[in-house]
């Protein structure tokens, strides 16, 4: 039962840290990027010729979101 507890307690503090944590922000960078380059799921900015333009790599494939100005 004790070590229950202290895995509960230690999963509550990493709850508690992750809270306070400041968020990442997102970089723009130059170009288009490489499917290999990019991590599965995670969105990136780069600044081309069409514009701010969103790359997310799924599945092993690339896709894009051209961003407008607000």
């Amino acid at each position: 039962m004790d070590s229950d507890r202290k895995l509960m307690e230690k999963s509550e503090r990493q709850y508690r840290v992750n809270l306070h944590k400041k968020q990442e922000r997102l970089l723009v960078k130059d170009g288009v990027p490489n499917v290999s380059e990019l991590k599965e799921g995670v969105p990136v900015l780069r600044k081309t010729s069409a514009g701010v333009v969103e790359y997310v790599k799924h599945n092993g494939v690339l896709f894009k979101k051209a961003l407008d100005r607000a």
